[in-house]
């Protein structure tokens, strides 16, 4: 990822343009395997109407607008200091 993780808070003002005096929704969602991943709803009500994104938690602990990848099995050298 880039930079630090960001929090829910932070990454819903950012992209919800969210004010203090606005009202905020938030409905969790489990995702992915044996629902082990997290995801949450956050949605407000605004001049248009309401509006609302999903937010997904990734393993570093951030809160990013895109699912985190599957984990795959991979194979590399296994170095023996001998």
């Amino acid at each position: 990822m880039y930079g630090k993780p960001g929090s829910l808070r932070a990454m819903a003002e950012k992209w919800l343009a969210l004010h203090p005096d606005m009202q905020v929704s938030i409905t969790r969602h489990a995702q992915g395997p044996k629902r082990r991943r997290s995801c949450v709803y956050v949605s407000t009500v605004c001049a248009m109407g309401e509006v609302g994104m999903f937010f997904f938690r990734h393993d570093d602990g951030g809160w990013y607008i895109f699912p985190p990848g599957e984990t795959r099995l991979s194979m590399g050298r296994l170095s023996i200091a001998g």
